[in-house]
């Protein structure tokens, strides 16, 4: 009987290590390629089309400027707005090989008015694909709030908030696919004497003084300048801790123009999401790779971080090139930099260290 109970240990400890050590083995020798899983990016919502319905009324007619629509949407989404124009001549049908569905979401036909709202979901690989091809870059922004603080001289005067443009406007002026959602600051007197006190010498002033108080770590703080007949703009930005200095012109004879105000309202939005956006650039022409030592105690935390890794946009594929009792070492391959790699994984409570010029994985859990 003692026999027989050893034997059963004995079998119990190499079956179980085998499988332990199979696993291992699956890990170490292949790679793990990976489909980028940022979906949403390339989810096109409510797309609003109408039209008359005539004698010649096809409803495919529709559904074709639905697909045009989604795509220019997209595009502004993901794309600089310089690069905008090299993508202008794409044709219907090469749009239409990007998508991999579309949904009606609601369709009327009312007297003599046609009216449709689809969703359009592309596929992602694809779109990557495509813009590669095209050697263009390409952003994915996730929504941020950010406080715009926009202070506006006229004539070296300062104007109080409530007969600032931009700040009454700035709400009202929207655009497609908005991925900063913009919180307005209180007029503060403390807070304008400052300004004033520091305007010739903006670059030194302490963003931090007037943003803090309303816990959001992302900023645009714009000092508009009007004389001359110009208008320039000075932006100090913060998002996600990366410090940007801007400065724009505009030609304005009239600065109560509201036509002309509103359009440039609407470029310098756009300007603001262009820095966002280039602080998410990917560049798929040129991969950069990382190696990493990440600690773990089982084998479920590395499983755990290979599904991590797997829900990150920015990685392409990983490998485990070495492993021991204690550490598992990594090789990742991933576009964008370090910094942003950092900002991804920290979502999912892991704290990527340069510790001597060497990557270290934590878990913060």
């Amino acid at each position: 009987m003692k026999k027989k109970s050893i034997l059963k240990k004995v079998n119990f400890f190499f079956s179980h290590y085998t499988f332990v050590l199979l696993a291992i083995c699956l890990l170490f020798f292949f790679p793990f390629n990976k489909t980028f899983s940022s979906e949403n990016t390339y989810i096109v919502n409510n797309i609003e089309i109408e039209g008359k319905i005539n004698l010649n009324f096809k409803r495919e007619k529709y559904l074709k400027k639905a697909f045009l629509s989604s795509f220019d949407i997209l595009m502004k989404k993901i794309l600089l707005s310089k690069d905008l124009r090299r993508i202008k001549d794409v044709k219907l049908n090469q749009i239409k090989s990007l998508i991999s569905s579309f949904q009606i979401i609601e369709e009327k036909y009312s007297k003599d008015k046609y009216y449709l709202n689809t969703k359009i979901i592309y596929n992602d690989y694809k779109v990557r694909k495509f813009l590669s091809n095209k050697n263009i870059s390409f952003s994915e922004v996730e929504k941020i709030s950010a406080i715009f603080y926009p202070v506006l001289f006229v004539n070296n005067k300062i104007k109080n908030l409530n007969e600032n443009y931009f700040y009454n406007e700035w709400s009202n002026i929207s655009l497609q696919n908005e991925v900063i959602n913009f919180i307005l600051p209180i007029e503060s007197a403390e807070d304008i004497s400052k300004i004033i006190q520091m305007k010739n010498n903006i670059e030194n002033l302490n963003i931090d003084n007037f943003v803090n108080k309303y816990e959001v770590p992302n900023y645009v703080f714009a000092l508009m300048d009007y004389k001359n007949a110009k208008l320039n703009i000075y932006l100090k930005i913060n998002f996600n801790d990366s410090q940007v200095s801007k400065n724009i012109i505009y030609d304005i004879k009239n600065i109560d123009d509201r036509n002309l105000l509103n359009n440039i309202l609407k470029d310098l939005k756009l300007k603001i999401f262009d820095i966002w956006k280039e602080e998410n650039l990917i560049n798929l022409l040129m991969p950069l790779t990382l190696d990493l030592k990440f600690k773990y105690k089982n084998l479920e935390e590395l499983d755990e971080l290979k599904r991590i890794f797997n829900k990150i946009s920015i990685i392409d594929n990983y490998k485990l090139n070495e492993f021991n009792i204690n550490n598992s070492f990594f090789k990742i391959y991933y576009y964008t930099g370090p910094k942003k790699l950092k900002t991804e994984l920290n979502k999912f409570n892991y704290d990527l260290k340069n510790i001597n010029g060497n990557w270290e994985l934590y878990s913060n859990e």
